[in-house]
């Protein structure tokens, strides 16, 4: 079942990125700051479902990836949402603590970013 998840994760990354590099915008998503741009955009822009498939598959890819890193005994877990947390919660979680923390935005990937907003919305408890 994971597997199914992560390919299904890394296919609608790979669509939302041809979607958006074929779109006569280009938007480069290196940092936390891109990420959260991406994430925040308006409904009314023309890139909005674009943006938004790529925002939502990106948090899948990162959360998947998490969930395999720590599937093991080598690495703890960095967050602990309940299983019932949707992407879509993860998205509001990163676009509020990036208003926070402004700090982290330019200087770190958006994967960071997305794993410092989790870790500080929902530690893991002894840790």
């Amino acid at each position: 079942m994971r597997i199914i998840r992560y390919a299904i994760a890394v296919a609608a990354l790979v669509i939302s990125t041809h979607t958006l590099a074929a779109s006569h915008e280009s938007r480069a998503v290196s940092t936390t700051a891109d990420f959260v741009a991406l994430c925040d955009v308006g409904t009314d822009d023309p890139l909005y479902e674009a943006s938004m498939a790529f925002c939502l598959g990106y948090i899948d890819a990162v959360i998947d990836y998490h969930a395999a890193l720590t599937a093991g005994p080598k690495y703890d877990p960095i967050a602990c949402p309940d299983m019932e947390v949707t992407r879509e919660e993860v998205v509001a979680v990163v676009l509020e603590w990036s208003r926070r923390n402004a700090q982290h935005l330019k200087s770190e990937t958006p994967v960071n970013g997305v794993m410092r907003a989790a870790s500080e919305k929902w530690p893991c408890a002894g840790q």
